[in-house]
């Protein structure tokens, strides 16, 4: 649970609600049927609700809020050139596998199938228009790492897996300066 930019933590729970308040603004946020999670059985609670199985290595990712960014490969539809013919993709935070979390990725595979993204996939990121996404369609257990539009329902294969995408990530500073120019290869 965060606010104010920083983490709460040691709630208070009562009845089974826990409460959070917040020591800079003095806000309360409750959570109903609160419960701890080890990333272990965040993990099984993700495989039992949705039937996928998590890459192992996503706990190390889950609810960070630093940017990276990732090149992607070129494209040919108009409506991937639209939002990614830039070649790169920003990833401002890695949706948490703490149900309990304020960004949970049960938020966002709701939120993504609200958007039209097919129950394959598996939302890591994304603003409604464009996702960075798991797809299990040929597995449930080693997803392909994609971005997605919803304009028209085209994807575009960042990595074969999950290890390999991390291995492709890039700082935030190594592909924008300052202003958010683009000096990656210059």
């Amino acid at each position: 649970m965060r606010c104010c930019r920083k983490e709460l933590s040691n709630p208070e729970i009562i009845d089974g609600t826990a409460y959070f308040v917040c020591p800079d603004c003095g806000d309360v946020r409750e959570i109903e049927n609160y419960r701890l999670y080890t990333a272990k059985e965040a993990f099984s609670y993700f495989e039992e609700k949705y039937g996928f199985h998590l890459p192992e290595e996503y706990v190390n990712f889950s609810g960070t809020n630093e940017t990276k960014v990732v090149k992607l490969p070129s494209c040919d539809k108009e409506s991937l050139k639209f939002y990614f013919g830039e070649g790169f993709y920003e990833i401002g935070s890695f949706a948490s596998i703490d149900p309990n979390d304020e960004n949970p990725i049960y938020q966002n595979v709701s939120s993504g199938r609200e958007w039209g993204l097919p129950n394959t996939f598996v939302p890591l990121e994304g603003d409604g228009h464009t996702w960075l996404a798991l797809d299990y369609s040929d597995s449930s257990r080693e997803p392909k790492v994609v971005v997605v539009e919803t304009d028209d329902g085209n994807s575009l294969i960042v990595a074969n897996s999950f290890n390999e995408f991390i291995s492709n990530l890039l700082q935030y500073e190594e592909v924008y300066d300052l202003d958010g120019n683009m000096i990656y290869g210059k």
